[in-house]
């Protein structure tokens, strides 16, 4: 375990004895619809608004020099998933992500565990068409200066990652990650709108592209394979089936035809960045 994790933060953040038991835990699912290259586009004109959006830089990493062949990802290969992002302002932040995760490498104690200062983890299924995969995602909340001094190589990768990150990702990962041993890809530039109404449905939208914002607006006006929108909505276990139903028909109402070849947009993306890192 991390040394800059004191004795007395140890059960900080964890849920105590009573609640119900910690080993079923599921907090939510994640409903995602996800559009690429031309259908990216036109699905952006159609739900995003004209003004506003958040925009963000992502920052993947991997470890490249344990890459036995061309596209072979070891840490995504092996589900683990490592980014940072820096957003407006001051806001910045790293999650750790085991995708897909096998609950039984969670520890109860990780599976106790919720939320304490900048750390939250969080238990979620992710479905994308017939695709179901469990995800436990671990964020840390920095400042987004953290994150820009690690992309610039003056600060390592393990200055980022919270201690308890490190602590869960040792006792959880199926892949060894040495942080400061890691290759940073990217940044891969996002805007991303939150609240956004589709009928009764309140849905994320997030757009992403490697080849910059385009021109007009800056969103969705390019026509590569690797522009992308992810439209999402985070619902309870209970129901999630009538919740996907209705928001995909309501998506295919309007003429947008999602992505459901079977390259996620993470592979895609860590593949791209890999071959030009």
């Amino acid at each position: 375990m991390p040394a800059s994790v004191e004795r007395g933060d140890l059960t900080s953040g964890f849920d105590r004895p009573g609640r119900s038991n910690p080993l079923d835990r599921l907090d939510s699912v994640e409903i995602k619809v996800t559009f690429s290259g031309a259908g990216a586009a036109a699905a952006t004109r159609a739900l995003a608004p004209d003004i506003g959006g958040a925009r963000r830089r992502v920052y993947f990493c991997e470890a490249l020099a344990r890459s036995t062949a061309p596209g072979h990802l070891p840490l995504l290969d092996a589900g683990l998933i490592l980014r940072l992002r820096a957003g407006s302002g001051r806001v910045g932040a790293a999650t750790a992500e085991l995708r897909p995760c096998r609950r039984s490498r969670l520890s109860g104690r990780w599976l106790r565990f919720r939320e304490q200062g900048p750390d939250s983890f969080r238990l979620a299924d992710t479905w994308s068409g017939d695709r179901r995969v469990l995800s436990a995602t671990f964020v840390s909340d920095c400042d987004r200066t953290a994150v820009e001094a690690a992309a610039a190589g003056a600060a390592s990768l393990s200055s980022v990652f919270s201690a308890r990150q490190q602590a869960f990702l040792a006792d959880c990962a199926d892949a060894r990650a040495d942080l400061d041993a890691l290759n940073l890809l990217g940044p891969v530039r996002t805007v991303s709108w939150r609240d956004v109404r589709i009928d009764h449905h309140a849905v994320v939208l997030k757009y992403g592209s490697l080849r910059g914002y385009g021109s007009g607006n800056g969103y969705g006006r390019g026509s590569g394979a690797l522009d992308w929108l992810e439209v999402s909505e985070r619902v309870a276990p209970e129901g999630a089936e009538v919740v996907q139903a209705s928001l995909t028909a309501l998506l295919e109402e309007r003429g947008l035809e999602p992505d459901l070849g079977p390259v996620a947009t993470t592979r895609r993306v860590l593949e791209t960045l890999a071959r030009d890192a």
